[in-house]
């Protein structure tokens, strides 16, 4: 349907310019410590944590400066974390919805309950001028700088082409600045995670010289095949399909199902000794909670497959592949080159391809998508009618109801348990993700009289 979903998305608000060899960047920032401000993040696991702002400083590889606000999370006492820092690449798509600025998808999507449980500090920075100026309505921890403890005024970005260098610059100065060391203190491994138009960034980042030796491992999310890139004063796009550089560490990708249908990501389908990409049978490119959350229309009918839990596990596969232990088998809803989904009864996709080979299976799917609790919909093209809104709610889904099939509430929660057990035992759903499935399950009516 689409050349990349991601794309589109970007495209619809910002024209997308003809791709360019990328510059490398040689620029240096600095996290302004005069502009240094911090609050309390709560309790994670027995471990304060602080949120510290600050406006960082530099110049890109072209000498064009700029100024933007940044974050660090991290534990009060520096010593208490567990030396693993993590960079959310903020994704552009949010800013025309209702959450009215950029979004941190890697909190956003994993919650902080379980980011900082695991023990580990986080940064981020402004990078695209269409953030300037961008602030919440409504202040949410999840929206950086929403509540106004910052001053932000000071901010500007010269050029769309600048993100890159910004993000490069920032994070090279998370290993050398003065504030960035005092507050995070020793750090051993750095991760990166972004999805949707943020994704194609951090794809494109590390394949381009300017991203080697920033991550070790990197989780990418829902973007496709191709990437973007720096292109002059704008931000291009490339089709090209191939692994990240040597020297960009390790990459996880991971697609729904809409990205299958809409956006040729079946060409993403590839295993490299730096490179693994799942895909998620039965979800949709943003899930019912998320278009609540951005405002769009009929919340309610969008697709609930909630595919959480199985990118909090490959965040943990991705660090423990750091120490020499593979990743879970790659799951692919078809071939390599094969744009076909095969279904099951009612109507759900498959998985055909466990770890590059070919499987007859019902499993390798969310437990409420094997167990067929709805026919799940990646993909309602009713909504689009031409408008960035109407795209990002088409690609929300949709579901029909299936819940009245189940005539037995213990036979639901008995085959919502055995999928659960499964995919924990093969390392796609972590202990407590499966545990609160289950106990979902539970709590439901679901096959009740």
């Amino acid at each position: 349907m689409f050349s990349s979903l991601s794309k589109i998305l970007t495209a619809v608000v910002v024209a997308a310019a003809v791709a360019t060899a990328a510059p490398q960047s040689h620029a240096a920032g600095r996290i302004d410590a005069s502009t240094l401000v911090s609050a309390p993040h709560g309790m994670f696991r027995g471990v304060q944590y602080t949120r510290y702002e600050a406006m960082f400083n530099g110049a890109t590889s072209n000498g064009r400066p700029y100024r933007v606000p940044c974050q660090i999370i991290a534990p009060q006492i520096p010593g208490q974390g567990n030396g693993l820092l993590l960079f959310d690449w903020l994704v552009r798509s949010t800013i025309p919805t209702a959450v009215g600025q950029e979004q941190p998808d890697a909190r956003y999507i994993m919650k902080d309950d379980f980011l900082f449980g695991l023990g580990l500090s986080y940064a981020t920075v402004r990078c695209d001028p269409a953030g300037i100026g961008k602030r919440s309505a409504v202040v949410d921890t999840y929206r950086p700088w929403s509540d106004g403890l910052l001053n932000t005024s000071s901010e500007f970005i010269k050029s769309e082409g600048d993100e890159f260098d910004i993000v490069v610059d920032y994070v090279k100065a998370l290993r050398t600045d003065p504030v960035a060391l005092q507050v995070l203190g020793a750090i051993q491994r750095r991760a990166a995670f972004s999805y949707s138009a943020g994704g194609t960034r951090l794809r494109g980042l590390l394949r381009l010289q300017m991203g080697k030796g920033l991550f070790d491992f990197s989780l990418v999310g829902g973007c496709s095949n191709g990437y973007s890139r720096p292109s002059g004063n704008k931000i291009g796009f490339s089709n090209s399909e191939v692994a990240p550089l040597a020297g960009a560490g390790l990459e996880i990708d991971f697609q729904s199902e809409t990205e299958l249908m809409a956006s040729m990501g079946h060409k993403a389908r590839h295993e490299e000794p730096n490179y693994r990409n799942y895909e998620f049978a039965g979800a949709s490119h943003i899930r019912n909670i998320d278009v609540a959350e951005f405002g769009l229309p009929d919340p309610e009918k969008a697709n609930p497959a909630e595919w959480t839990p199985f990118v909090r596990a490959l965040f943990v596969a991705g660090n423990r592949w750091c120490d020499g232990i593979a990743p879970p088998p790659t799951l692919w809803l078809g071939a390599p080159n094969d744009t076909t989904i095969a279904r099951d009864a009612k109507g759900n996709a498959l998985v055909r391809y466990v770890g590059g080979q070919p499987e007859e299976t019902t499993a390798y799917r969310l437990p409420e998508v094997a167990v067929g609790q709805n026919q799940y919909i990646p993909l309602d093209p009713s909504y689009a009618d031409g408008t960035f809104l109407g795209i990002f709610r088409m690609i929300g889904g949709g579901h029909v109801d299936l819940t009245d099939t189940f005539a037995s509430h213990t036979d639901y929660v008995g085959q919502v348990t055995f999928h659960a057990r499964t995919l924990q035992a093969q390392g796609y759903l972590l202990e407590a993700d499966a545990d609160a499935i289950i106990q979902q399950a539970m709590d439901s009516d679901i096959g009740n009289p």
